[in-house]
C-alpha cells in the first residue's frame, strides 16, 4: 500500500514539475512585440485593432500609431482597420513590426447609394455614376457642383456666367421638359429635395448619379431629370481636426476688342458723312484722343478679385456614438466691380449604435448666402451692364469736370443706357438666403433578416431681396421680396433580405409624404422723399407704393416597392413599382405608376475570364422604367390672375387683377420612358475599369404652356399635355491606375458622353416661339422650338453681306444703299427669320488626372464641350447701328465697305443682332484645375500634417469664339426664377458674366 501510494506521488510530482518546466518555458518563449501602424502616406494611424490571433490579447494604438503586445514567436498577430485590408502576421523571431496598411478599395468603391438602401457596385443593374470625395479632394472648390463636372458620364454642368454665387447648371442625360424646370432631383443623406450651392464640398463622402428610368423609379414623379444623392462625412475613430484655407485671385482673361476713342470718332464722322451729315469730331479732338486713350469701360467695370475660403471639421468617435461637425465661410469678390457672395455654413451629423439591433442619427445644416448686385436682377433690355459697358462712348469721361457721374454720352454716341460705372457704383440689390435642414434616421433591426427605417425631416428656407437704386431714378426707388418655403419629409422604409444557397433575395417596401408651404410677400417704393437708403422705403408717396403677397402649398403621397434577385453572383434582377399621388392634379389625375425593370449578368465566374490575363470582370446591364414629372404650379388646373392697374379717367391708376393663365382641370403627369443598355468591364485584375452605356428617352405628354390667342383674354396661356421630346444618346465611363508603386502613383478617369435632343413632336405644331427677346432694339424673338430639331433653336435672320455699287439699283427697291446689310429676303421683299443655330451641345468629356510622387502630387483636369452654336449677340450690339447703340465700336469696322474696298463688312444700314453674321461655333477644350501640393508629415510640435497648395483654374481656353467664354449664356441656370428658357435659350450671349481665370493659393492642416 505504502509502495503504490509511493509511486503516485512520484508520479505527481514528476507531472508537476513538467507542467512547471512548461510553463516557465511559455514565459521565456513570450516576448514583447513593438511596432507602429501606418498609412500609404506613411503617417501613423491611432485606434488600429492589434490582437493576437484566437486569443483575447489585443492593444489599439496610440495616436502616433504605435502599439506594444506580448506574443510568442508562433502567435500571429492580426491588425485591422476600417476601411484597410485586414493583414495577419506570423511573429517569429521579430520584437519589431512595422506595418504599412493599405486602403480596401475594394471595399470603400463597392458600396453604392441606390435611393432607399444601398448596393454593392458589383451587384448594380441600373446605370449609376459615382463621385467620391476623393476624385475632388485636391481641387480646391467653392461649389459641389463643380465636383461633377466632367467627373460623371451623361452629366452636363455648366457655369451660366462667372458672377460670384451663380447659379450652375445641372442636366443628366439632356433636357426632357420645355416649359418645365429639367433640374436633377437631389436627395442628401436620404431626404428629398436638397440645394447642392448651399453645401460645403469638404462635407461630402460621396455623390451618387442614378442616369436611367431603372434606377430613378424609385422616385417616381421627382426622378424624371435624373437624382443626385449626396451623402455626407459620418465620424469614427479618434478625434481628427482638418483646415482648410485658400486665398483665389481672379481675372478676367481676356478683354474683348473695341475701338479706342481715336479710332472710334474717326468711324463716327464716316458714319454721319456717309449718311449725309457732318463730322462732329474735329482733327484736334482725335489727336487728343490719340494721346490719352479715351475711357475703356471694360477696364473701368472689371477688377482684380480677391476671394477667401476657410472649411473647418472634426470628426470621430467616443464608443459607440460618431461624430463629423464642420463649418465653412466663403467671401468671393467678383470680377466685375461692386459685385459679391459670401456664406456660412455649419453641420452636425451624430451617430450612435444605441444596441446591435437599434441605430440611431442626426443630421442639422444651416447656412446663410447673402449675394451683392446680381447682375441678372438688372435686367437685360437693350443688353446687360457688362454689354454696356462695351458698347459705352469711349470718348466721354465717367465723371464731369465737377466730379459728378456723366449719366449719358456728352454726344448721345454708341450705347445711349446710363453710364456702366455708375449703375454697378450705385448700386446696392442684396439677396440674403438662410436655410435649415434637420433630419433624423432611425434603424431597427425587427428580426435577423427584417429592418426598419424611418426617416424625417424638415427644411426652412427664407430668401429675401432688398433693392435700392439711386442711379436711373432720381428721387431713388426702393423694393424688398420676402419668400419662405417650409419642407417636410417622412419616409418609412421596410427592407427585408434572405440568403438561401446561391440565391439572394431582398426587397425594399417605401411608404412616404412629404409637403411644401410657401408664402411669398413684398413692395416697391417710388420716388422717395429720403434719399437715405433702403429702409426708409416708408417715406415714399402712396402714389409711389405698391405691395404683393403670394401663398401656395402642395404635398405628395408615395408608396414604392423594390425585389431584388441574385443567383449565383452571375444574374441580377432588379423590379420596382412606385405610385404617387400629388396636390397639384385634380383628383382623378393625381395618381401616376411608374414600373422598372432590369438585369444583369457576370461572366466573372467564367473561365475565360478566371483564366485571362487581360480581363478580370465583365458584366452585361439592360434596364427599362418609366419616370414622371409633376413640376406646374400648385394651382394650375385653376384660372389665374396677375396684378394690373387700370386707369377708369385717364390719369389716375387703380390697382386690380388680369387674367394670367386659364385652368385645364384634365393636366396630368409627364412621363419619361427611358430603355438603357450597359456593359462594365475590369481588366488587368481591376486596375483598369470601362463602363459602356447606350440610352434612349422619350418624354410624352409635355406640360406646356400653350399660348391662347388674344381674343379669349389678352395675351395668356394655358397648360396642356401635348408634345413629345426624345433624348438618345452613349455615356463612356474609364477609370485606371495607370502607375502604382510605393513612391509614384498615377490614377485616370475619363468619361465622355454624346447625346442627340430631338422635339419630335408640338401637338400638330410645326414650331412654338421662344420667349428670349432681342435686345437690339428690333422687337424679335431669337429662340423657337421647331419638331425635327433640338431644343435650343436660334431664329434670325441670314446674312449675306453687303449690298455692292453694282446692286444699288436691287438694293434701292427694298431702301438700301451700297455699303449696307443685306440679308436673305422672301418673294414679298420681307426678310426672312427661320431657324439659324443651335446652342444644344452634343459632345461633352472630362480628362482627370492625380499624380503623385512621395510627398508631392499633381492634379490636372481637363474638359471639352462641342457639337454647339452661340447667338453672340454681344458682338452684334458692339458693331453697333442698332437698338440703343448707333455706332460702330467693332474694330473690324476699320476694314469696312467703301466705294474703293468694296467689303461685305457693312458701313450702314440696320444691323440684325439677331443673324448669322453673329453665329459662332461654341465649341471648346478647357484646362480647368492644374493643382500642385506638397505635404509636410508629422510636423513637429504641431503633431500634424500640413499641405501646401497652388492651383490655377481656367487657365486655359482652346475655342475660335470670340466672346469671353464660349460656356456663358445671358439665361440664367436657376429655374427659380420663374425663368422657362433655360434650356430652350441655350447659347444666347447678350452680355453674360465673364468667366475667370484664377490663381488659388492654399493650405490644408491635418490634426
Amino acid at each position: 500500500m505504502k509502495e503504490l501510494f509511493f509511486n503516485l506521488s512520484r508520479k505527481r510530482l514528476i507531472l508537476g514539475l513538467l507542467t512547471a518546466l512548461m510553463g516557465i518555458y511559455q514565459v521565456y518563449a513570450q516576448q514583447t512585440i513593438t511596432g507602429k501602424v501606418v498609412g500609404e502616406d506613411d503617417v501613423g494611424i491611432p485606434g488600429v485593432n492589434v490582437l493576437v490571433k484566437g486569443t483575447t490579447t489585443g492593444q489599439i494604438t496610440d495616436f502616433d500609431g504605435n502599439f506594444s503586445i506580448s506574443a510568442t514567436e508562433n502567435d500571429v498577430i492580426t491588425i485591422s482597420y476600417l476601411g484597410f485590408i485586414t493583414q495577419n502576421i506570423t511573429v517569429g523571431n521579430q520584437t519589431t513590426i512595422n506595418v504599412k496598411l493599405l486602403a480596401d478599395t475594394q471595399a470603400l468603391d463597392e458600396i453604392v447609394v441606390i435611393g432607399y438602401g444601398t448596393a454593392r457596385k458589383s451587384d448594380l443593374t441600373g446605370s449609376v455614376s459615382q463621385v467620391s470625395a476623393k476624385s475632388f479632394e485636391d481641387q480646391p472648390l467653392a461649389r459641389l457642383e463643380e465636383a461633377l463636372q466632367g467627373r460623371a458620364a451623361g452629366v452636363t454642368v455648366a457655369k451660366a456666367n462667372g458672377a460670384p454665387g451663380a447659379a450652375i447648371k445641372v442636366r443628366i442625360r439632356g433636357a426632357n421638359s420645355i416649359n418645365r424646370s429639367n433640374d436633377p432631383l437631389v436627395v442628401i443623406d436620404g431626404f428629398i429635395g436638397g440645394d447642392l450651392s448651399t453645401l460645403n464640398p469638404n462635407d461630402i463622402a460621396s455623390i451618387d448619379v442614378l442616369k436611367d428610368a431603372s434606377a430613378t423609379a424609385v422616385y417616381g414623379s421627382r426622378g424624371s431629370n435624373g437624382v443626385v444623392l449626396v451623402s455626407t462625412k459620418k465620424g469614427k475613430g479618434v478625434t481628427k481636426v482638418d483646415v482648410d484655407f485658400f486665398t483665389t485671385i481672379s481675372t478676367v482673361p481676356d478683354l474683348i476688342p473695341t475701338l479706342g476713342a481715336a479710332d472710334f470718332a474717326r468711324i463716327e464722322n464716316s458714319r454721319r458723312i456717309r449718311g449725309g451729315g457732318s463730322a462732329i469730331f474735329t482733327d484736334q479732338e482725335i489727336a487728343g484722343f490719340a494721346a490719352n486713350g479715351g475711357t475703356n469701360y471694360q477696364d473701368e467695370i472689371f477688377q482684380t478679385a480677391i476671394s477667401q475660403n476657410l472649411q473647418l471639421s472634426a470628426s470621430g468617435s467616443e464608443g459607440k456614438i460618431g461624430y463629423f461637425i464642420s463649418g465653412n465661410y466663403v467671401n468671393q469678390e467678383g470680377v466685375v466691380i461692386n459685385t459679391n457672395y459670401e456664406r456660412y455654413s455649419l453641420r452636425s451629423n451624430v451617430n450612435a449604435n444605441i444596441s446591435d439591433k437599434f441605430k440611431i442619427g442626426f443630421n442639422i445644416f444651416g447656412s446663410r448666402t447673402t449675394t451683392i448686385n446680381d447682375l441678372n436682377q438688372f435686367g437685360r433690355f437693350q443688353g446687360s451692364v457688362v454689354l454696356n459697358a462695351l458698347s459705352w462712348d469711349p470718348t466721354t469721361p465717367i465723371f464731369d469736370e465737377n466730379g459728378n457721374y456723366n449719366n449719358v454720352s456728352e454726344r448721345n454716341l454708341a450705347s445711349l443706357n446710363y453710364n456702366p460705372v455708375a449703375n454697378l457704383t450705385l448700386a446696392n440689390v442684396e439677396n440674403i438666403r438662410d436655410r435649415i435642414d434637420a433630419n433624423i434616421n432611425l434603424s431597427y433591426d425587427i428580426l435577423e433578416n427584417l429592418n426598419y427605417t424611418l426617416i424625417a425631416g424638415a427644411t426652412t428656407f427664407n430668401g429675401s431681396n432688398e433693392s435700392y437704386r439711386t442711379f436711373r431714378a432720381d428721387p431713388p426707388t426702393a423694393g424688398f421680396g420676402d419668400n419662405k418655403n417650409t419642407t417636410h419629409q417622412i419616409s418609412n422604409i421596410l427592407t427585408w433580405s434572405k440568403e438561401f444557397g446561391q440565391h439572394n433575395v431582398k426587397a425594399t417596401g417605401v411608404y412616404e409624404f412629404s409637403g411644401i408651404q410657401n408664402r411669398f410677400n413684398g413692395y416697391n417704393a417710388a420716388r422717395l422723399f429720403v434719399p437715405g437708403g433702403f429702409y426708409f422705403a416708408e417715406t415714399a408717396p402712396g402714389s409711389g407704393q405698391s405691395v404683393f403677397n403670394n401663398f401656395s402649398e402642395r404635398s405628395i403621397q408615395s408608396l414604392m416597392a423594390r425585389g431584388e434577385y441574385i443567383y449565383n453572383n452571375a444574374l441580377f434582377v432588379t423590379g420596382t413599382i412606385r405610385m404617387d399621388e400629388s396636390s397639384v392634379f385634380r383628383s382623378e389625375n393625381r395618381r401616376g405608376y411608374f414600373p422598372s425593370v432590369a438585369l444583369a449578368y457576370s461572366f466573372d465566374n467564367m473561365t475565360f475570364i478566371e483564366n485571362s490575363n487581360v480581363f478580370s470582370s465583365l458584366k452585361l446591364r439592360a434596364g427599362w422604367g418609366q419616370v414622371g414629372n409633376e413640376n406646374i404650379d400648385p394651382y394650375t388646373t385653376f384660372p389665374n390672375v396677375q396684378n394690373a392697374n387700370f386707369s377708369f379717367n385717364g390719369s389716375d391708376s387703380t390697382p386690380g387683377v388680369a387674367p394670367n393663365s386659364f385652368g385645364n382641370p384634365d393636366l396630368k403627369w409627364e412621363t419619361t420612358t427611358q430603355t438603357n443598355i450597359g456593359i462594365d468591364l475590369g481588366f488587368l485584375n481591376g486596375r483598369a475599369n470601362l463602363s459602356i452605356d447606350a440610352y434612349q428617352k422619350n418624354t410624352t405628354d409635355l406640360l406646356l404652356d400653350d399660348p391662347v390667342i388674344p381674343s379669349n383674354g389678352g395675351n395668356v396661356t394655358i397648360s396642356k399635355n401635348i408634345g413629345e421630346v426624345e433624348n438618345k444618346g452613349i455615356d463612356v465611363a474609364i477609370s485606371a491606375d495607370v502607375i502604382n508603386t510605393d513612391n509614384f502613383n498615377w490614377n485616370t478617369n475619363f468619361n465622355l458622353s454624346h447625346f442627340k435632343n430631338e422635339v419630335t413632336d408640338l401637338g400638330g405644331r410645326d414650331e412654338i416661339q421662344g420667349t428670349f427677346g432681342s435686345i437690339d432694339g428690333q422687337g424679335r424673338t431669337w429662340n423657337i422650338i421647331q419638331v425635327g430639331q433640338p431644343l435650343g433653336q436660334f431664329n434670325g435672320a441670314t446674312f449675306l453681306g453687303t449690298w455692292k455699287t453694282s446692286e444699288a439699283v436691287e438694293a434701292a427697291t427694298f431702301g438700301r444703299a451700297p455699303g449696307d446689310a443685306r440679308y436673305l429676303r422672301d418673294e414679298n421683299g420681307d426678310i426672312v427669320f427661320s431657324a439659324i443655330g443651335n446652342g444644344t451641345p452634343t459632345l461633352t468629356w472630362g480628362f482627370n488626372n492625380t499624380i503623385t510622387y512621395k510627398n508631392w502630387d499633381l492634379n490636372i483636369f481637363f474638359q471639352g464641350v462641342h457639337g454647339f452654336d452661340i447667338l453672340n449677340a454681344v458682338q452684334g450690339v458692339i458693331v453697333g447701328n442698332t437698338g440703343n447703340q448707333r455706332s460702330f465700336l467693332a474694330p473690324e469696322q476699320l476694314n469696312q465697305w467703301t466705294p474703293q474696298n468694296e467689303t461685305d463688312i457693312p458701313a450702314g444700314g440696320p444691323n440684325e443682332a439677331g443673324s448669322t453674321r453673329y453665329i459662332e461655333k461654341g465649341d471648346f477644350i478647357r484646362l480647368s484645375n492644374l493643382t500642385l501640393g506638397y505635404t509636410l508629415k508629422d510636423v513637429k510640435h504641431l503633431n500634424a500634417n500640413v499641405k501646401l497648395y497652388i492651383t490655377g483654374q481656367n487657365l486655359f481656353l482652346i475655342t475660335d469664339y470670340s466672346g469671353y467664354d464660349p460656356e456663358l449664356t445671358s439665361v440664367p441656370a436657376d429655374d427659380n426664377a420663374g425663368n422657362k428658357s433655360v434650356d430652350v435659350a441655350a447659347g444666347i450671349n447678350a452680355g453674360a458674366y465673364p468667366n475667370p481665370r484664377s490663381f488659388i493659393f492654399g493650405v490644408k492642416v491635418g490634426f
